[in-house]
């Protein structure tokens, strides 16, 4: 038989963005609704939840999240934070406000990874992922393509666009959220391709060059 997860509640506080498990957020608190579950949780040291708002409504996945300090308390209650993601849910029903509160809350079930059934080499995600920041001119270099959750560090630093990221947390096999990564940038690299390709043009003497065509 298999084991369904219980749900529980959890404070909610949507974002136009996505959080990954491990990942670092700053985020400056203004809003009475979420000072009030900030300070909760600074009190009861309880997470929350963070799932992203894309086109109007609140996605059906997201992540958890802890308060990790409190930089910064202004005089009217305002808050700079920094919050840390631990695990990924998938939100089934959302009550806005939460009983007796301002924020949102809702019943969530926290989701685990399953094992990989298909293997995959990381050598072809390298290779693109350094074609990509080569192309960009980042100078950015990733010294390691292991650990058990590479996949949420590259979604920060391939160019994933919201909806992307949020596809990438509804997979629970690494290796799949890989594969994805690596269609992603196996998509982006020929357009980054085809732009250097017309700067180059552009460059000689700011002209288009006129190739005459052959009679073949």
């Amino acid at each position: 038989m298999t084991n369904i997860p219980e749900s529980v509640f959890l404070p909610l506080f949507p974002l136009q963005t996505v959080l990954f498990p491990g990942e670092k957020l700053k985020l400056h608190i203004f809003e009475p609704r979420y000072k009030q579950l900030i300070n909760e949780c600074n009190e009861t040291k309880c997470s929350f939840g963070i799932p992203a708002f894309l086109k109007g409504k609140v996605s059906e996945y997201g992540t958890e999240a802890v308060l990790v300090t409190i930089f910064h308390v202004a005089e009217n209650g305002e808050m700079d934070i920094l919050t840390e993601g631990r695990r990924i849910f998938r939100l089934l029903k959302v009550v806005n406000p939460a009983p007796d509160k301002l924020y949102p809350g809702g019943d969530v079930v926290f989701l685990q990874d399953e094992p990989d059934l298909r293997s995959f080499s990381r050598d072809a995600l390298r290779t693109a992922f350094e074609r990509f920041h080569g192309l960009l001119q980042t100078g950015y270099r990733r010294e390691r393509f292991d650990g058990n959750q590479l996949s949420f560090e590259l979604a920060q630093e391939v160019g994933m666009t919201t909806e992307q990221k949020v596809q990438l947390l509804a997979v629970r096999r690494e290796n799949d959220r890989l594969r994805m990564i690596l269609r992603h940038l196996n998509r982006v690299i020929p357009i980054l391709e085809a732009m250097e390709d017309v700067k180059r043009i552009i460059r000689k003497n700011g002209k288009f060059l006129r190739i005459e065509t052959f009679d073949l």
